[in-house]
């Protein structure tokens, strides 16, 4: 009995050894397979979360492009993208990039008539993580390839778009990861939604009445463009890395602005009723300094801006408070910036770090500006106003704000004219 007793203890002390072995490798195994099974799920949620944005990303283009063919100006369009998606993904500048295309095929359905195609950044900061990669043309090329493909997908007659007037939406957004790929270079795209969408705009032409946004910089119609012996020296420039002469092969010397092509570029010199340009101050009551010409050159633009900032100046009419948006200078009740409009000449100083911070920052990126054009300019006491004969896009390349005692003065290439608002 005394030796059974023992063999009965050996074997239960056996058995609680191994169960304890057992349950430690069960432990460890949980141990190892928990991260894994972490990642894999978390990996389901992030490709979820991007095929959900994706969509939503479609649908906001889809829109935007519909009622881009129902006659809606750019401005309307970027708002339509923003209004689709406002309850469902996050609308912040910084993680959006959106472009308005517009253009009429030629009647061989290869091409784009000259002058008509149009590519126009509407909303973003040009901070999404394809915007560099951005072409142009091979988004041209592949609105043709779409707009040459049937419904049985042949593309092989490519006449079938010829005379096509077509506008479209090109989107990106940026989607935050689950599990941070975005830091890594490899995984950089993945986590960034884009879409092209276009349609054919059917029926007749309409008179365009929305009224335009812009910046503001006021650009007079008579100005040529620059000629190398008049082009600044580098230690002339105010902006870091000024550009030479030679590296805009497309620029074409002494050309007047009224028959500009893309490409030329426009030494244009600051001084009301001295010079060929003149800034800003996007209606009479604000007080008209460096700060106000600093908000309203902040990109997206302040000329629709009727909030209240708080900001120096006097009470405008029908508000209640100062606005820094568009009112017309004569006019209190007009708020839409159109042709034949008259706009307040910022004649404040705007020798400041905070108004060159901001030049910088469009000049960085090589965003486009649009602009307005005058012909027609009048003193008022101290201050004067431009009237606005059209409406440009120009790309900012360099600038000098009274260096010296001497006249403020931009460097700006010519991009396009723009008939798409304001007429």
């Amino acid at each position: 009995m005394k030796y059974l007793n023992i063999f009965k203890v050996k074997t239960m002390k056996a058995n609680n050894k191994q169960h304890k072995a057992h349950r430690g490798q069960s432990l460890v195994e949980v141990a190892l397979f928990f991260p894994i099974f972490i990642i894999l799920l978390a990996g389901v949620v992030e490709v979820a979360n991007i095929l959900i944005t994706q969509n939503r990303v479609t649908s906001a283009a889809r829109a935007s492009t519909r009622f881009g063919a129902d006659g809606g100006q750019d401005e309307g369009m970027a708002i339509v993208v923003l209004n689709t998606v406002t309850q469902t993904l996050e609308t912040d500048p910084a993680v959006w990039d959106v472009w308005t295309i517009r253009g009429t095929v030629n009647a061989n359905g290869d091409g784009f008539d000259p002058g008509t195609w149009q590519f126009t950044h509407v909303y973003g900061i040009s901070n999404t993580t394809r915007f560099s990669d951005v072409n142009e043309l091979e988004i041209q090329q592949q609105v043709l390839q779409e707009l040459q493909t049937d419904q049985d997908g042949d593309s092989s007659q490519p006449t079938i778009a010829g005379g096509l007037r077509i506008v479209g939406t090109y989107a990106t957004h940026d989607i935050d990861s689950i599990l941070g790929l975005e830091a890594l270079p490899q995984f950089a795209n993945m986590n960034s939604a884009t879409e092209l969408a276009v349609m054919r705009i059917a029926g007749l032409s309409l008179n365009v009445t929305d009224g335009c946004t812009a910046f503001p910089i006021a650009v007079h119609e008579g100005v040529r463009s620059v000629t190398q012996a008049l082009y600044p020296a580098s230690s002339d420039f105010d902006n870091p890395n000024p550009p030479d002469y030679n590296r805009f092969p497309a620029h074409t010397p002494d050309i007047p602005l009224l028959q500009a092509e893309e490409g030329d570029l426009y030494l244009i010199q600051n001084g009301f009723g001295s010079g060929n340009f003149g800034w800003l101050s996007w209606n009479e009551y604000i007080a008209a300094n460096a700060n106000s010409l600093e908000n309203s050159l902040t990109w997206p633009g302040d000329s629709n801006d009727y909030t209240d900032h708080g900001d120096g100046g006097q009470v405008a009419p029908g508000f209640g408070h100062v606005v820094r948006g568009f009112i017309e200078n004569g006019d209190p009740t007009d708020t839409t910036l159109n042709v034949g409009d008259w706009v307040t000449a910022n004649t404040g100083s705007v020798n400041a770090n905070g108004v060159r911070n901001t030049l910088n920052d469009h000049i960085g990126p090589g965003r486009t500006l649009r602009v307005i054009i005058w012909n027609n300019a009048e003193q008022q006491g101290s201050n004067g106003r431009y009237q606005i004969s059209g409406f440009a896009v120009f790309r900012l390349h360099g600038y000098s704000l009274n260096q010296g005692g001497q006249p403020s003065w931009i460097l700006a290439e010519f991009i396009r004219w723009d008939t798409s608002c304001g007429q």
